[in-house]
């Protein structure tokens, strides 16, 4: 009998278990905009060149998924759906958008799916469940910050906004003007349009811009839109010669747009969550490779879908390939309070499970983009 008792221990310590077995596949849900496919399928072709995750390679599923703005509801579910039905995929990075998120947070949180929110800010995405987790800053860090640096740094009293009336803007103009009026400030104009500007959005920003040049400029023009509806909103107020401060929020933070509406963006400020570190051999590699892959600089959205994968690779391989092993990680990473290192740089996963990271402040002169100001976020 002891014979068989020790034959039967040895088994197992020789054994494989089944945590322990080299899986199949390694799959990686890729629910972002096709703009930023090339970053996400850049990094898990160094990953694979590399030898994979203990030799199997990563796939990423939902790259035919070719969103370039607007997601519709049916398709976020459908493809949540496939995501969480696919039983190698280990975790889903996105969504692009506010909206987008917390449309299939949910869901992902149901079927208990590791979610990589990489450039969503909406506050409501903080705490929306234990699957999902954030890389970029909430806009209840971003809104209070601008408007500290708008009246306080830049002295901007007399304030008007122009914002998207989705997730992301509405959430952040009311943060940003709750602050303002808090340090002393005035909002003069507060002015909500859709997405896709329509004749009548169109007609209402211009009539708002005649009003405040009527009533007297204000100090200072923040836009928490997205790019199309800003280049309309710029040249409405260069065209009423209004003369007023411009700042915009992180969606007018790809150095693309200032460099081709250079004459637009001109003397404009952002907010920035990627501020590339030159002297950083990996920033360094990562830049070169993606413009040579690309043939375009990469923004704060690629930076982030990078750094998402490689952030599941290290999850994969400290936590196990398994939806439970990677959401065991990054937990661990919260408790353990662990400083992470990405091409966009350094942060903490806080215990809300939204990253804890620096906002820059731009300036934009003849395209270019230049550092003016670190925000400290709460």
């Amino acid at each position: 009998m002891k014979r068989i008792i020790t034959l039967a221990i040895l088994a197992l310590l020789v054994t494989p278990s089944a945590c322990s077995r080299k899986p199949k596949r390694i799959v990686i849900g890729i629910a972002l905009s096709a703009s930023y496919h090339p970053a996400a399928i850049l990094a898990a072709k160094e990953i694979n060149a590399s030898g994979g995750i203990g030799g199997v390679p990563v796939e990423l599923l939902g790259l035919n998924w070719k969103v370039v703005s607007n997601f519709n509801a049916p398709d976020i579910l459908r493809w949540a759906s496939q995501f969480a039905e696919e039983k190698d995929l280990v975790a889903v990075i996105g969504h692009s958008d506010s909206s987008s998120t917390l449309s299939a947070a949910g869901y992902y949180n149901q079927h208990q799916v590791p979610q990589i929110v990489t450039i969503a800010t909406n506050p409501a995405i903080t705490n929306i469940g234990v699957w999902t987790y954030r890389l970029c800053l909430s806009d209840a860090a971003q809104g209070p910050a601008l408007a500290d640096y708008a009246v306080q740094d830049w002295g901007k009293r007399r304030i008007a906004v122009f914002y998207v009336n989705d997730d992301y803007g509405r959430g952040l103009a009311q943060l940003f003007e709750q602050r303002v009026r808090e340090q002393g400030g005035e909002i003069v104009s507060s002015i909500m349009h859709r997405n896709v500007l329509e004749n009548d959005d169109q007609e209402l920003i211009r009539s708002a811009m005649m009003s405040l040049k009527k009533n007297g400029a204000p100090d200072l023009i923040v836009l928490f839109q997205r790019t199309e509806a800003a280049r309309f909103t710029l040249r409405v107020v260069r065209e009423a010669g209004l003369g007023s401060s411009i700042l915009g929020g992180d969606s007018l933070g790809p150095p693309a747009f200032a460099k081709s509406n250079s004459e637009l963006m001109e003397g404009v400020r952002a907010s920035q969550f990627f501020l590339p570190r030159s002297e950083d051999a990996r920033v360094a590699k990562f830049l070169k490779d993606f413009r040579e892959y690309t043939g375009h600089d990469a923004d704060y959205g690629e930076a982030f879908a990078y750094d998402a994968v490689y952030l599941l690779r290290d999850a994969i391989v400290g936590g196990g390939p398994s939806r439970e092993g990677v959401k065991s990680y990054l937990d661990r990473l919260i408790n353990e309070r662990s400083q992470q290192t990405g091409v966009a740089g350094t942060y903490l996963l806080g215990p809300d499970h939204d990253a804890r990271r620096p906002l820059y402040i731009v300036g934009i002169h003849d395209g270019v983009q230049t550092f003016l100001k670190t925000l400290q976020v709460n």
